[in-house]
């Protein structure tokens, strides 16, 4: 595990792998792809990316996540490098005994049993964040990153694509459609595992740190949703050149409203936004919302996700709690 490695000096380890160490032994157990049913429960009430379980699983292993469940809340704490260990937490579906008051306090004692100087959760929606805020017995403070904003777009603004402005995606569009070489593939079971061909395609040539560093590796997390894939759940399309596969994309429509573009990679440019079109104007035209996460502070992400159409930013934020008795003077 890259982010929870030892220290250079013998019989010494680093104080995440402490931490790591100490939450196994208080019945958090590793986060992968055995763990999807647990997240499945959890996958209601929210519009975050965080509540659906095929990111949880895919995502929480390339984040060296744990998990437990306390008093009905799914409760998940991330070891990622160069970032504060955090927690997330997701409700249950039916009313927990336990407040959230309560909760933060057991988590608050996990943390500092850890060594941990404040107990950090992130990913809260905005419409919990004045609960998350009202703790008694804290110090707490409040972040919103840009970066974990989620990118949101009404479908119908990326199928019309009308206006000045996207003069340009019309007719980029038009060329590939027009193209006798190209065409479109459904997804299966049987055949999502050339995903990982195209992933590792696109790879080539990159800056594995560099690209890593923004959020982990996507590869790791692509083979988990290849493990997951259910076309009778999940959407999926190749794009094929000469019957070769070099793009794919895979979306998830979770409510009436909001589809998920989870995975997707176009080894040829300008085809990405393409399989997008493509799969909502044949598989997914009556949704009214696609979410396409957070840019996670990538420029090269951020130019993409803010150009593709208009669209709105879904705020998430970062509740930290201090208090005065542990150790740092509450800070």
């Amino acid at each position: 595990m890259n982010c929870i490695t030892c220290c250079t000096r013998q019989n010494e380890v680093s104080p995440a792998v402490r931490a790591y160490r100490y939450f196994r032994q208080q019945g958090f157990r590793p986060a992968d792809r055995d763990s999807f049913p647990v997240f499945k429960q959890y996958e209601h009430s929210s519009g975050l990316q965080e509540m659906s379980a095929a990111i949880i699983a895919s995502w929480s292993f390339v984040y060296h996540g744990l998990y437990r469940i306390i008093a009905g809340y799914l409760c998940g704490v991330y070891f990622y490098e160069g970032k504060p260990i955090y927690f997330t937490i997701h409700r249950p579906r039916e009313k927990s005994a336990c407040s959230l008051n309560q909760l933060i306090d057991i988590l608050y004692g996990y943390s500092r049993g850890a060594a941990l100087p404040f107990l950090q959760v992130k990913f809260i929606d905005e419409a919990y964040l004045g609960e998350y805020q009202d703790v008694p017995g804290y110090r707490v403070s409040t972040e919103r990153r840009d970066s974990d904003d989620e990118y949101v777009y009404r479908v119908q603004d990326l199928l019309e694509l009308s206006g000045t402005v996207n003069f340009y995606k019309r007719k980029r569009l038009k060329r590939c459609f027009d193209r006798t070489d190209i065409a479109l593939r459904p997804m299966t079971g049987e055949n999502v595992h050339l995903c990982m061909e195209i992933e590792e395609n696109w790879c080539r040539g990159k800056d594995c740190t560099y690209c890593a560093s923004f959020g982990g590796c996507e590869k790791k997390a692509l083979g988990i949703m290849i493990d997951l894939f259910d076309d009778r759940v999940h959407r999926g399309l190749f794009l094929c050149q000469d019957d070769k596969p070099v793009g794919y994309i895979i979306c998830e429509r979770v409510s009436e409203k909001l589809a998920f573009l989870y995975f997707g990679k176009a080894n040829m440019e300008g085809y990405f936004v393409y399989l997008i079109y493509s799969m909502f104007k044949t598989w997914l035209p009556d949704v009214e919302y696609m979410n396409l996460n957070e840019d996670m502070g990538s420029m090269g992400l951020r130019l993409f996700k803010s150009h593709l159409s208009a669209h709105e930013l879904w705020p998430k934020y970062i509740c930290t709690y201090t208090k005065a008795d542990n150790g740092d003077g509450g800070q």
